[in-house]
């Protein structure tokens, strides 16, 4: 027995008409419509298993405040390699030393490049710096301007008298606070030592100590480890991005214009000193002498300077 196909009732049009007139109505029905598509799209994709996520904000809320650790149990899960969607961002997570292998020795080349977010658009001075240049020419200048200069055994050999001082500074704290019975935190000791180093061998100035500009300089530092860190849903988000709802972006321009003022100031002080031994002296004399920088048109810029010391 076949029935009759039901007519398309008269007043079809004005209760389609209604449905969109509707604003609820309107969002129900384009989110259900974006809930299939993406559907369909991720059954026909090749991505690796993951967990499906909510409409618009994906998995965010199954992140919480440690996102390794729901990483990691997501992984018992789903396996060692896991795709997840942060918003409308898709991203693939390599959670063994297996899978990093694969992505990070293996198949480096079409990994080596880090996507566009507020951090690399508003702090490291856009691409110019070695993290965030797009693999080619200029980062592999960038690169051998690194190695030869600061990792090389000539490199280390030449500023070992800057870590032999400044692990007998530390050296003499803890004998100091051992005497007066004082409890120190040796973490955080090593890592003030860490930072003094770098301070004295990038910029030829100690971070940790008295003086103004050091005091400026770790404040920056201090700040600029915080936004490298903070959550920020135009990233995830890109249709929200221009709205900067969580202020993140504001904060990251007002500390370039800050770090860029002092890294400036920096550069115009080598300038005119007999400051020799420190990484930014010999970025000076490499943008006046530009010998062998194939892939910087010939020419190291302040800006590329500033970029690799940031």
């Amino acid at each position: 027995i076949f029935s009759r196909p039901s007519q398309v009732p008269s007043d079809f049009p004005t209760m389609i008409g209604d449905l969109i007139d509707s604003p609820i109505h309107l969002v129900v029905l384009i989110a259900a419509l974006w809930a299939l598509i993406w559907y369909f799209r991720r059954q026909n994709s090749r991505l690796p298993p993951g967990p499906s996520g909510w409409p618009l904000i994906g998995s965010l809320p199954a992140l919480g405040a440690m996102p390794h650790h729901s990483i990691s149990e997501l992984a018992k899960r789903y396996g060692p390699i896991l795709s997840l969607r942060l918003g409308t961002t898709t991203v693939v997570a390599a959670c063994s030393a297996s899978a990093a292998r694969e992505f990070l020795k293996h198949n480096d080349a079409n990994f080596l490049s880090r996507p566009s977010n507020a951090v690399s658009k508003h702090m490291p001075y856009g691409s110019h710096d070695m993290v965030w240049a797009e693999h080619g020419p200029r980062w592999r200048s960038l690169r051998k301007i690194c190695a030869v200069h600061l990792f090389s055994n000539t490199a280390l050999d030449d500023f070992r008298i800057v870590r032999e001082k400044e692990v007998g500074i530390l050296a003499a704290s803890l004998a100091r606070a051992g005497e007066v019975g004082e409890i120190v935190g040796v973490g955080e000791a090593v890592h003030l030592c860490i930072a003094n180093v770098l301070g004295k061998v990038l910029i030829g100035r100690r971070l940790f100590e008295g003086g103004e500009d050091a005091r400026e300089y770790r404040e920056m530092v201090l700040e600029g480890m915080q936004l490298l860190g903070v959550f920020n849903i135009g990233d995830f988000v890109p249709s929200l991005e221009w709205m900067d709802l969580m202020g993140v972006a504001k904060k990251m321009k007002v500390h370039h214009r800050r770090h860029d003022g002092f890294m400036q100031r920096i550069m115009d002080e080598h300038a005119f000193s007999s400051l020799q031994g420190d990484f930014l002296s010999v970025l000076l004399r490499l943008k006046d002498d530009p010998v062998g920088l194939d892939g910087l048109d010939g020419k190291l810029t302040d800006i590329d300077i500033k970029a690799l010391l940031t």
